[in-house]
């Protein structure tokens, strides 16, 4: 098999963990969510509006379309388990980026992730 659904599968989780990245610095712009159900119309509104909300739900759709490609070149029981990748990206970049606390027991539970993927990569 050629390395291309590797990439393709690599996209998707880079692209997963920018989204997601994005999608949160959006949120942490637009302060908590409504109290009350009659602020969650403006609330999406200015949701839909924030920039990194758009780049970030944008950048889902590129994983989604590198998802798409990858799965039509490999097999899904090889693919899926590289999507816990981004779960370990995410918790990395969250504290690096954010200033996040991230406790022992988030990375022993990537660790564990980690693992996962190489025992179903073999």
């Amino acid at each position: 098999m050629s390395h291309f659904p590797f990439v393709l599968i690599l996209l998707t989780v880079a692209f997963t963990v920018i989204g997601q990245m994005l999608v949160k610095q959006g949120a942490m712009d637009l302060g908590g969510s409504p109290g009350r159900l009659a602020q969650v119309p403006a609330f999406l509104w200015r949701a839909s509006t924030n920039w990194h909300v758009i780049l970030g739900l944008a950048s889902a759709g590129v994983a989604a379309a590198a998802w798409v490609m990858a799965l039509s070149r490999s097999d899904l029981s090889l693919a899926y388990p590289f999507i816990g990748l981004s779960i370990v990206l995410v918790l990395a970049m969250s504290g690096f980026v954010f200033g996040e606390r991230v406790p022992w027991t988030r990375w022993l539970g990537a660790m564990i992730v980690c693992l996962g993927i190489w025992v179903a990569s073999r």
